[in-house]
């Protein structure tokens, strides 16, 4: 997007060795349960990375299934102090967050984990937090599927790494329907709301 920064989150490659070697970074994610923060944390568990997820109660499994060592429920009203401990108590390099959501609410979690920390990246799925409200020492940003970064991901990693069964289809799916007259229905499940799970409309 023309005007947004790109975030470095300097990450490794996934790797299909297994386990993966430990780089001694760590990265939290936020909205661990979700399709792209269960895909993210897939990945950098293969790279080695330790990740600590911050999801909803119910859905702490299902983030840990996907290579995270640790989650927090992100209605706790402590979990900003739970993060920083967890990230301190790793003996890892915190390099930043991920955050799939990328919500105000979300944002403001985010900035205050970065700032007890000492800053860091914080790589968004929609546009960042305004510039103001963004402490010294954060970067944010905007982060895309689709980049010179990302492609080799996709060429060298996710087609073997599904073959290899190291890569799962996370969150399980729901089907809506078959065809395109299903498409508005998905919609609006998905405007009401759903957790941990993709909603998938067959063509």
């Amino acid at each position: 997007m023309p005007g947004i920064f790109t975030p470095a989150l300097g990450l490794p490659y996934p790797s299909l060795q297994h386990p993966a070697p430990p780089m001694g970074k760590a990265l939290v994610v936020y909205g661990g349960s979700s399709s792209v923060g269960s895909m993210t944390t897939q990945l950098a568990t293969a790279a080695g990375i330790n990740v600590i997820s911050v999801t909803g109660a119910h859905n702490v499994q299902l983030s840990k299934q996907c290579g995270a060592t640790q989650v927090f429920e992100y209605k706790d009203t402590s979990v900003v102090e739970k993060v920083v401990d967890a990230v301190r108590r790793s003996g890892c390099e915190f390099v930043g967050i991920f955050d799939a959501i990328s919500i105000p609410e979300t944002y403001a979690h985010d900035l205050a984990v970065l700032t007890k920390l000492g800053g860091g990246h914080l790589a968004c799925t929609h546009p960042p937090p305004p510039a103001a409200s963004v402490p010294l020492g954060v970067e944010a940003g905007m982060i895309f599927a689709v980049s010179d970064v990302a492609t080799p991901v996709w060429k060298d990693y996710v087609t073997l790494a599904l073959e290899a069964g190291r890569l799962q289809c996370l969150p399980p799916p729901t089907v809506v329907g078959k065809g395109l007259e299903h498409i508005q229905e998905a919609l609006n499940i998905s405007k009401a709301g759903v957790s941990a799970t993709k909603l998938v409309v067959v063509l």
